[in-house]
């Protein structure tokens, strides 16, 4: 009886045995499937299993639908245009004396709610004619070549409009912006911020040390990221671009991004780069744009 029971145990040990399940490991084609962690976000299956990390990430910004297309008024925001001044308020010049070419201008009655960003009043952005687009490389805050203004809704009441002493000045060759754009607006958040030195200097994510936990598929996570989070596009807020390196890096750390414009059909810095003006927080904050930073990189 007991010999049975001794050869029945045992057989009931290796059979337990037998069908005791085993752990599998997720296949590379599961991990890099894709999967909406939350509406309109979308990431693969390894990355979205840290979302957590992710998601500190997160920056709200205003992106800019750049038409070519002629304003049909000065009031009107747009990328090489021209501006909304005041009646009687110089235009601006260079350090020679020289017209400057009117980049971009927001009329901020349109633009969605972000914080500490104007609600009201003109923006507006010029550089100098010049084979650098205005591009100062010894001091990016000094506006001798590039120029900031700002203009309340009352400021602008009675505007100028007669620019036909800029005749030249639209037409020159060097401009960044071939044609004339309308713009428009709309709030959208973007992640990771992959060349943003407030991003690295944060410490907010670090998809290399992540995408490594996946050897099989680091490469495949990290060009996913690179290919669809670049933070590029024309825009104001948010992480910002570039095709070389951040320059706020060891200075002007906490330069937040004013405005952005990127390379597209009609418009081009350089070599297919891009253009941003960065300001401190607390002069956004009182509309003191006379200490933006400017810069501009192509590859």
């Amino acid at each position: 009886m007991t010999s049975t029971t001794t050869a029945m145990g045992l057989f009931d040990f290796f059979k337990k045995k037998e069908k005791q399940p085993t752990e599998s490991t997720p296949s590379t084609e599961d991990l890099l499937k894709e999967v909406e962690v939350v509406p309109g976000v979308v990431l693969p299956k390894a990355l979205a299993a840290h979302w957590n990390e992710i998601e500190r990430t997160r920056a709200p910004y205003i992106s800019i639908k750049a038409t070519p297309k002629k304003p049909q008024s000065v009031q009107e925001s747009s990328f090489g245009y021209y501006p909304c001044l005041p009646k009687g308020f110089p235009y601006p010049t260079d350090s020679d004396g020289n017209f400057m070419y009117p980049l971009a201008q927001i009329n901020c009655n349109n633009l969605p709610a972000l914080e500490n960003y104007p609600r009201s009043g003109y923006l507006q952005s010029y550089i100098a004619t010049n084979d650098v687009y205005g591009l100062n490389f010894d001091n990016q805050q000094e506006q001798s070549t590039f120029r900031v203004l700002y203009f309340t809704n009352d400021e602008v009441k009675d505007y100028q409009t007669d620019f036909t002493f800029l005749e030249g000045v639209m037409k020159y060759e060097y401009s960044p912006i071939h044609k004339p754009h309308t713009l428009e607006f709309s709030l959208k958040e973007e992640y990771f911020g992959l060349l943003d030195a407030r991003a690295e200097d944060q410490h907010l994510f670090n998809l290399e040390e992540v995408a490594h936990k996946y050897p099989s598929i680091a490469k495949e996570l990290e060009d996913y990221v690179w290919n669809h989070y670049e933070s590029n596009g024309h825009k104001m807020g948010g992480y910002a671009y570039f095709t070389q390196e951040d320059p706020r890096h060891n200075e002007n750390e906490d330069y937040i991004l004013l405005l952005q414009i990127d390379s597209d059909k009609d418009i081009m810095w350089g070599d297919v780069g891009v253009a941003n003006f960065f300001i401190h927080p607390d002069d956004l904050a009182t509309k003191d744009f006379s200490m933006v930073m400017y810069n501009w990189d192509c590859s």
